[in-house]
């Protein structure tokens, strides 16, 4: 079962935290830290949260002054390097349970798989793009009001130094390990996703966790000394992988991973990689490309200098000189048109572009992700922005349409009214509405997810591969695969996550795990009635056919707009039918009138044709 979307009736020498990996791509500096900074650490869990949504810190600026301006590293700067690493092993020890600080039971969620979601090697910072990842917003709201302590902070803007809050991908909880209620809760919700083996890591997509001078990573599975600047005494550290950044992990689909998004490839030297936007499956590769000389200085989301105002003026923009948001958005847009990979930083290889000057030819990776047709959504244009009510345009009618509100593209009261009944739904919806109190609704980069998936409830499994001899765990009770698996040395898992069972939910079979002849066969039916080749195997295309038979039949639940989209269209094929009612009537009446005076004419010549002859 599919929990906010579908509803059927590694190093460890280096996290984000470590060594000096010698040159920052924003700036092509290098050189070791006197210093070192803790990226998961000082720069915001220890001010309080920097509030409840998660934002960009701007007061950290792009550069390393706090001012914004990313065209020079501080003297002795960083480069791009870690702030803090993992040491020896460690023991962690909870403080034991006490009556006056009490503390809530470990979260729950009845609609995972037996399995466990697949693991990914170390996932480190490639990419500049400081703006919360919504599994990152989406954990940060269920654990925090869970345990009734809602300070955190997220995405901050690009410095000199890699850390997964700089992609989207990091989360500092506030909790002060010196406060025996905060203590006790730091330890309660670390030893819940730390236990058997980090299951719970795996199933929100957590990297590592960093607690109280302790650091707990998946890829070993143990508790090691944390060794850094900061102790993480103030604040819990989360690092997402790209799974659980874009929720697609088995806490929020409901199926597991098994085939791990390996995010974005390094490819340009000394330059960050583009931006994530889809699920990358094949691992980089191609070796490193130079990027061209430029006198212009890159520049960071957020910061300034001659070269962005250069570029505002190829983008028609006013060149102001600051990579705002605006700016940032455009300019991927741009490098995405000139095949220039869309690093949202007015770096090197862009400045080149934009001034006709030759560039060597890049390899696919260093591009992001070409989607495919069955990846993208009427959402997709939309994801990365934010609506607030008052605002108009396509965005708003996608979001009404999803809603059932008139698509009048003006989100007004009325749209707002059904979005607040969207939200309470969902629990962390809900929280994140509760959390605006009095501002104005808002669609969020987290609401598009929720909104995407509950109009599209196949959207997170459009990726998965399904045939005739699939299984789950479930479906396969004398562990034929898993001993196959071991006899062929594969390392990674046989079965497939639970995805079998949900397919067969959604075509009408036995939802018994496991991909036989009967599963085949409705497949291969409903691939025969929407044109494709009946293979009988589940690919993209057959999860859309699959999904709107499901939505058709009433297996799985539509859009929450459904039935005041049908209820528009009934009302549109009313009107033409009386429109074509109408139109045919008219016909008919002119017709007739064309005969009558045809054949008054008639009679008329006739009568004309006898007084004639006499």
């Amino acid at each position: 079962m599919l929990t906010g979307g579908l509803v059927l009736s590694g190093p460890l020498a280096a996290l984000a935290d470590g060594e000096d990996q010698g040159t920052d791509p924003a700036t092509g500096s290098t050189g070791a830290a006197s210093e070192p900074v803790d990226p998961a650490g000082d720069q915001g869990g220890a001010d309080g949260g920097q509030g409840d949504q998660g934002t960009v810190d701007q007061g950290q600026g792009a550069g390393t002054d706090g001012s914004g301006d990313a065209t020079t590293p501080s003297s002795g700067g960083t480069g791009f390097s870690h702030g803090g690493t993992p040491a020896g092993p460690a023991t962690f020890a909870p403080l034991p349970a006490d009556p006056a600080y009490p503390v809530p039971e470990p979260l729950e969620n009845k609609n995972l798989p037996e399995q466990v979601d697949e693991d990914t090697g170390y996932q480190d910072q490639l990419s500049c793009d400081p703006h919360d990842r919504p599994g990152v917003t989406a954990f940060a709201m269920l654990l925090s009001e869970h345990y009734g302590r809602e300070a955190w902070s997220g995405a901050r803007a690009c410095i000199d130094y890699m850390s997964q809050h700089h992609d989207g991908r990091a989360l500092d909880w506030n909790l002060d390990a010196n406060d025996p209620q905060d203590r006790r809760i730091g330890d309660a919700a670390v030893a819940w996703l730390t236990e058997n083996d980090g299951e719970m890591m795996r199933r929100f997509g957590i990297e590592y966790i960093i607690w109280n001078g302790l650091v707990f990573m998946k890829d070993d599975n143990e508790w090691r000394h944390y060794v850094g600047e900061s102790p993480h005494t103030d604040h819990v550290h989360f690092t997402f992988t790209w799974d659980g950044a874009t929720m697609r992990t088995s806490w929020w689909t409901g199926v597991a991973v098994t085939q791990p998004d390996l995010g974005p490839c390094a490819v340009v030297s000394d330059q960050y990689a583009a931006v994530h936007t889809f699920p990358r499956f094949e691992a980089c590769s191609d070796p490193a490309v130079a990027a061209p000389s430029s006198e212009l200085a890159a520049v960071r989301p957020g910061g300034s200098g001659p070269g962005v105002s250069m570029l505002q003026t190829v983008l028609g923009l006013d060149p102001t000189g600051v990579l705002d948001d605006a700016t940032g958005a455009a300019l991927i847009e741009w490098q995405t048109e000139h095949d220039v990979p869309a690093t949202g930083v007015a770096d090197a290889l862009t400045y080149a572009a934009a001034q006709g000057l030759e560039v060597e030819d890049l390899p696919a990776s260093a591009q992001a992700v070409v989607p495919e047709d069955w990846q993208v959504s009427v959402f997709t244009p939309y994801k990365r922005t934010t609506l607030t009510q008052g605002d108009t345009g396509k965005a708003v009618v996608a979001v009404q349409e999803a809603l059932g509100a008139e698509p009048d593209g003006d989100f007004g009261p009325k749209t707002a009214e059904a979005l607040a009944e969207f939200e309470e739904s969902i629990p962390v919806l809900a929280e994140q509405a509760r959390r605006r109190g009095d501002e104005p609704a808002a669609i969020t980069p987290l609401t598009w997810v929720f909104l995407e998936r509950a109009v599209h409830p196949t959207m997170a499994l459009r990726d998965l591969e399904l045939a005739e001899g699939s299984r789950d765990v479930e479906g396969d009770p004398e562990g034929e695969l898993a001993a196959e698996a071991a006899t062929s040395g594969r390392a990674d898992s046989p079965y497939a996550g639970g995805a079998v069972a949900v397919l067969q939910e959604l075509v009408g079979v036995e939802a018994d795990g496991s991909y036989g002849p009967i599963t085949a066969k409705a497949v291969a039916e409903v691939q025969e009635a929407a044109g494709l080749e009946p293979t009988g195997a589940v690919d993209g295309p057959t999860w859309v056919a699959v999904e709107e038979v499901a939505i058709d039949e009433e297996r799985v639940a539509g859009p929450p707009g459904l039935e005041a989209q049908r209820a528009r269209e009934a009302k549109a094929r009313e009107r033409e039918e009386k429109e074509q009612e109408k139109k045919e009537q008219a016909a008919k009446e002119a017709k007739a009138k064309a005969d009558a005076e045809a054949q008054a004419a008639k009679e008329r010549h006739e009568a004309a044709v006898a007084d004639a002859g006499r």
